[in-house]
């Protein structure tokens, strides 16, 4: 599985970071390059942990799913803040 459109977006955009990143030498560049990197991962999480809930009805995934939501705005807000920062 490729994982969510959400991952695999964040994926490309990960990797478009680390190319800029061998180009221009910028610490915003490199705290992008993690966050998004960090936020792949999470989105995969989601993807699972709603997939779970779909299969077992049980509300906990939600929940949790929900909670990582909550970081994952967070974490995108900052990568954004930084990124802005060019």
């Amino acid at each position: 599985r490729a994982g969510t459109g959400g991952a695999l977006f964040r994926n490309l955009y990960r990797d478009f970071l680390a190319e800029c990143a061998q180009l221009i030498d910028s610490s915003h560049l490199r705290t992008g390059h993690s966050l998004y990197t960090e936020a792949a991962t999470l989105w995969t999480q989601v993807a699972a942990l709603i997939a779970t809930a779909g299969e077992s009805g049980d509300a906990k995934n939600l929940m949790q799913a929900g909670s990582i939501l909550h970081e994952l705005s967070r974490i995108e807000r900052d990568a954004m803040q930084a990124l802005s920062m060019l």
